[in-house]
């Protein structure tokens, strides 16, 4: 496994979190997929992949590999990993990628996998706040949590939809994460923040309750958040990616099943990452409150025509450059996404899983 120090070395100046391994056996013989998270936090956000480890489902070593999750700052590092060869796959915004892959229509990055059917980021106000809609942003001061986060992108291509100019009609403020981020919103530093669900949960379990601005109309067309790979790696290890993608769908489908018992089984993979300082009832109540606020869009919408675990269609490629303003500037598409295989990643016995995790006890 890569350690820390080499880690950064090979990355440069980037932010990077701590490479988390999880309290599970392995088969020493097994092919790593080093995944980035570019959450920065393995919280019980990631049950729909994290839940395969647990030795008592065993998905990934049934599929003949294993998941090393590394946290990273956001979307921008996870596309520099992957371009790097630094990981396998990371979750990336189609936002982040799409003007690189303009820039550089030769990298070698493809998605095979969106992991997350419905948009997810959106912007937030104070409840009492005067500001109704994003239009009422402009000129306005906007929190994020770095310029590198999904937030801050998604928010910068719903401004252009509107005709704001996000580098010139907006100021944007870095705000961290969770209380601080609160603080910041609540005491004025900024009029709004641009984050996605998962972030504005965890602010409001520090006690900022907040109200969501309606999202912007090209919003209605798109995924939210794929995973990618190198494209020469799929060619030279498609039986890896299939199996690999297949045991996060099971565990997503465990997941979604029984997502009580699955926080409790994530706390047993990755017991440092359960709250300190708080009772078992508080952690659980906190941690269900992530996820409540991202399961539903781990599945197709009802406006959706593929509803395999990781579908995406050329419209929907073809809305997300609309949405990013690269209209005319990507040529070919079918450079950027494969659906190659989801049929076998699909493969799959989802009503017995599902049973599976409903009779489950902790």
């Amino acid at each position: 496994m890569m350690n820390r120090r080499h880690f950064n070395t090979l990355v440069g100046s980037a932010a990077i979190g701590l490479v988390a391994a999880p309290h599970v056996a392995h088969s020493q013989s097994l092919p790593v997929v080093r995944l980035g998270n570019a959450a920065g936090i393995i919280d019980p956000q990631l049950i729909f992949l994290t839940m395969g480890q647990h030795p008592r489902l065993k998905y990934y070593e049934e599929e003949g590999c294993k998941l090393d999750i590394i946290n990273m700052s956001g979307s921008g590092q996870t596309l520099q990993t992957i371009a790097t060869a630094n990981v396998e796959t990371s979750a990336i915004s189609p936002t982040v990628f799409l003007p690189v892959y303009v820039k550089n229509p030769d990298i070698d990055i493809i998605f095979p996998y969106i992991w997350l059917r419905q948009p997810h980021w959106s912007v937030a106000v104070k409840p009492d706040s005067s500001i109704k809609s994003l239009a009422e942003l402009k000129g306005k001061t906007v929190g994020i949590r770095n310029q590198g986060d999904t937030g801050y992108f998604g928010a910068r291509a719903m401004f252009r939809e509107l005709d704001i100019d996000p580098d010139k009609d907006v100021e944007w403020v870095s705000v961290g994460d969770g209380g601080p981020a609160g603080e910041a919103v609540y005491r004025g530093r900024v009029d709004a923040m641009a984050f996605w669900d998962g972030s504005f949960a965890r602010i409001e379990i520090a006690g900022f309750p907040l109200r969501h601005l309606p999202n912007s109309p090209g919003m209605q067309k798109l995924f939210g958040n794929g995973y990618a790979v190198r494209r020469s790696d799929l060619a030279k290890r498609r039986e890896l990616y299939v199996g690999f993608f297949r045991a996060m769908a099971k565990s997503t489908v465990f997941a979604y099943a029984n997502p009580d018992l699955a926080i409790k089984l994530h706390w047993d993979i990755y017991p440092e990452t359960k709250p300190k300082g708080k009772t078992d009832q508080e952690a659980f109540t906190e941690a269900r409150k992530v996820v409540d606020s991202r399961k539903d869009k781990w599945f197709a919408g009802a406006w959706q025509t593929d509803k395999r675990f990781g579908g995406q269609t050329l419209d929907e490629w073809q809305a997300q450059v609309h949405f990013a303003g690269l209209d005319g500037q990507v040529n070919d598409l079918n450079k950027v996404f494969t659906t190659e295989i989801l049929d076998e990643v699909n493969k799959f016995d989802r009503t017995a899983i599902e049973a599976k995790a409903k009779a489950m006890k902790i």
